[in-house]
């Protein structure tokens, strides 16, 4: 396998990638040499010469590339969660095309052909197809791309945390689960994985291709978090649930070798190193225990220590995740991607404990975007010093909000050197959460009667539907409105159905950006689902102003947030009976708007993207008028250390000068 035959190629679905000895009987480039892949499914390597009873129903022509992707483009009355698909398609109608053109300037090459449901070739059960031997790259052409192959990831990893929030919570809540399972602790996090895989390419498209890929995961970005590594495993970022090293078998590679694709490097052997900031000494695998790192037996060029080697001898890249504890005395981990490396050494001697193991040693591919796992350690290592009333360089306030959030909100500028007290947000007074004055309009919440706890029976808990809206501070699913337990309830302060009201919940901070003017972002990383803050501002009344008021223009409209919630905890994928929520529906408009101008609170300093990472979920607690509720923001996906939080604010209208956000003022 020589390394000029892993070029990389612009489709974004699975593209193979010719091995050197292919190459080296027809000498055609790596597209042209995996040709057949064009026919159908059934019908693998199959061509009219070959097969004298083959008869095409049509032939595949650029032209026909062309009115195939326009029959099949998105429009606004396609279901949103699938238009992702259709653009996948229409990229590898794309891709298809670009090898179409490239075929018929050969003129040795065969007719590229559909195949008929009553060919013989047809009949042949899917089990009996052989995987090509070949190793996949897919690339994205456009940064348009990325962002595509992004949404169906995360729309991927929703399902998945969903999905493991509703397996946990009815795993404790339901006796007949809990004697079904015969467990003690469900590892609702395999579950759900196990489920989810069932769909492969359906819900991922590029999974057809699964351990033969290698190179980046398309809308994976260096510095992405996963708080469960079943998640590396439904991205196809890495492979085996446990296992260190990720790698595609013989059987799928033309050589009959297998080769590396990934690593997971935690520490979990005693000899493992980071030598350099982009040097990494990894250990190989075998000679230990499961939880323990000492080795006790030597270890053998096997499996996917000799995947690790042949990758070093083909010079193919490896995907590297690093596990890293959340706290030092926690046996939890955080994983995250820190990009490509390259085996560039292989040694076997003895180590720490006196047995033979293998070193690889692995190099980092130039070129590509700070480690994660360095931004997650400056986030720890700032952290540390704030504990200790140690302020780092560039921060300029130690706390905007005075005191009034339980945790204190930092205010960080790098950028230029007016760090005046009265320049940006330190000249706002800063509100916690919105005042209804509007008593007359705006009645109090009935409290329920639980005692310490919400019970099954709880008024609340029927308020959303008959469930909980959260599991451990998670948002189960998105609801038109989210009820919690409010002041007239008799339920601890600690209670579950309690989350947005008991205020922030991790280190963020407003920093000064070149792009967005201000923005916010958290020292913590923040798990998919979970809360962030809380929009807060002088409450306007709309017909206020329609009618004209002195109240200025910097108006925060809560009706112009797209629903994303719709998306958040949206099993249908799994669950075709799944309703997307079971809440009564709320027909009723929010009826003000939130004056920011003078007074306001970090929220106001999200930035607006287009590909947001939170979203806005309504929340009720303190009164049960439906036209007033909170605006919370969730996190939409897993937000790493110092990544801007951002939300869609929707389209502008008259009421207001430019977006939905402060982070141009």
């Amino acid at each position: 396998m020589a390394s000029s035959s892993l070029k990389s190629t612009p489709l974004s679905p699975s593209t193979p990638l010719a091995s050197s000895k292919h190459l080296s009987q027809s000498q055609k480039s790596p597209l042209q040499s995996s040709s057949s892949e064009i026919t159908s499914p059934h019908t693998p390597n199959a061509t009219p010469s070959q097969n004298p009873t083959f008869t095409p129903a049509r032939i595949l022509t650029p032209d026909l590339c062309d009115i195939l992707s326009n029959q099949i483009a998105p429009s606004d009355t396609d279901d949103p969660a699938f238009i992702p698909f259709l653009r996948c398609a229409q990229e590898q109608l794309a891709a298809y095309k670009s090898l179409l053109v490239q075929v018929q300037n050969d003129e040795n090459a065969p007719a590229l052909v559909q195949a008929t449901h009553d060919s013989p070739q047809t009949n042949r059960h899917r089990k009996s197809l052989k995987q090509p031997k070949e190793l996949v790259r897919i690339t994205a052409s456009s940064q348009e791309h990325v962002s595509r192959w992004r949404e169906v990831n995360r729309r991927a990893r929703n399902a998945y945390e969903s999905l493991r929030c509703y397996y946990h919570l009815q795993h404790i809540t339901d006796p007949q689960v809990r004697e079904t399972t015969k467990v003690k602790v469900l590892r609702s996090d395999l579950k759900a994985f196990t489920e989810l895989h069932k769909l492969g390419p359906q819900l991922v498209p590029y999974l057809q291709a699964d351990k033969r890929i290698v190179g980046p995961i398309p809308g994976v970005e260096i510095g992405d978090i996963f708080f469960h590594r079943a998640e590396l495993c439904l991205l196809g970022l890495h492979g085996p649930i446990q296992a260190g090293i990720g790698y595609a078998p013989g059987v799928f590679v033309e050589e009959n070798e297998p080769i590396a694709a990934s690593i997971v490097a935690s520490g979990g052997y005693e000899d493992d190193r980071e030598l350099e900031e982009d040097v990494l000494l990894y250990t190989g695998s075998g000679g230990k225990g499961r939880n323990d790192s000492h080795v006790s037996a030597d270890q053998s060029l096997e499996r996917g220590n000799l995947a690790l080697e042949r990758s070093m001898n083909y010079r193919i890249e490896v995907r590297v995740i690093r596990g890293m504890k959340l706290e030092p005395n926690s046996g939890r981990k955080l994983y995250v991607y820190d990009g490509l490396y390259r085996v560039v050494d292989c040694r076997r001697g003895n180590g720490q404990s006196g047995c033979l193991v293998y070193q690889f040693k692995l190099l980092r591919i130039q070129g590509q975007n700070q480690l994660g796992s360095k931004t997650i350690r400056i986030a720890i290592e700032t952290k540390a010093k704030l504990a200790e009333n140690i302020i780092p360089s560039g921060y300029v306030s130690p706390d905007i909000s005075g005191g009034k959030e339980a945790i204190p909100v930092l205010l960080f500028n790098d950028v230029d050197k007016n760090n005046h007290p009265m320049y940006g947000p330190m000249m706002y007074e800063y509100l916690k959460s919105p005042e209804y004055p509007f008593s007359s309009k705006v009645s109090a919440m009935k409290g329920c009667q639980c005692r310490p706890t919400c019970s099954d029976k709880c008024p609340c808990k029927e308020r959303n539907g008959g469930t909980f809206a959260y599991d451990n501070g998670i948002l189960l699913h998105g609801r038109p409105i989210v009820y919690e337990c409010g002041n007239g309830c008799h339920c601890a302060a600690t209670c579950s159905n309690r989350v947005t009201q008991r205020g922030i919940r991790y280190q963020l901070e407003v920093f000064r950006s070149r792009d967005t003017h201000w923005g916010l972002r958290s020292l913590d990383p923040i798990q998919a689902g979970t809360f962030i803050c809380e929009f807060s501002g002088d409450v306007v009344l709309r017909d206020m102003v329609k009618q004209g008021s002195e109240f200025q223009t910097v108006l925060i409209d809560p009706r112009k947030f797209p629903m994303r919630w719709h998306h958040w905890g949206n099993l249908s994928a799994v669950f075709p009976e799944w309703k997307p929520f079971e809440s009564p529906v709320v027909e009723e408009q929010p009826e003000y708007f939130l004056d920011v101008s003078r007074r306001n609170n970090v929220a106001c300093y999200i930035s607006h993207s287009e590909y947001p990472n939170a979203f806005i979920q309504f929340v009720l607690y303190s009164h049960d008028d439906v036209k007033f509720p909170r605006m919370a923001v969730f996190a939409m996906e897993n937000i790493p250390p110092l990544r801007d939080i951002t939300l869609d604010y929707g389209c502008s209208t008259d009421l207001d000068e430019g977006d939905n956000s402060m982070e141009g003022e």
